[in-house]
């Protein structure tokens, strides 16, 4: 059974595991998510199987506008649900916060996490050129809540 929890402090070190399995290079430093912990920390969360963390999602919530900045789950993982209670959860949260829409930018080449945010109603929203530090190509996907 899955849980989903808002991350702690000593889930770091098994976050950047995930991270660094599912982006490779492009992978976030511990830095980055140190600073999501403290700005976004009530939207935080990790999915945890018997006790292990196999995924997480991070959005953050500015001035009544909202950011899905990274989900990832293990590979191993992958097609169980996991990601959608993670995506789940995020709604949930923001549903509570009355915020309209909550946004996103996935890689143009991803075609799975666009499969998986389309059957979730997210939208293109419009393409950013060059979006990525290696100049691949954004798309901005948002969700009305």
């Amino acid at each position: 059974m899955v849980s989903i929890q808002l991350f702690q402090p000593h889930d770091l070190r098994r976050i950047l595991q995930i991270e660094a399995e599912a982006f490779h290079e492009h992978a976030w430093a511990a830095d980055l998510f140190q600073q999501y912990a403290s700005n976004c920390d009530n939207l935080f969360f990790v999915a945890k199987l018997k006790r292990v963390i196999v995924g997480y999602s991070i959005a953050c919530l500015t001035n009544q506008r909202a950011e899905l900045v990274s989900l990832a789950v293990l590979k191993r993982f992958r097609e169980q649900g996991i990601a959608q209670k993670l995506l789940s959860q995020t709604l949930r949260k923001l549903k509570l916060t009355r915020v309209g829409a909550l946004s996103l930018t996935v890689r143009r080449d991803n075609l799975n996490a666009i499969r998986f945010y389309r059957r979730y109603g997210f939208v293109r929203t419009h393409t950013i050129p060059a979006y990525y530090e290696d100049g691949t190509t954004g798309w901005r996907m948002k969700k009305m809540l």
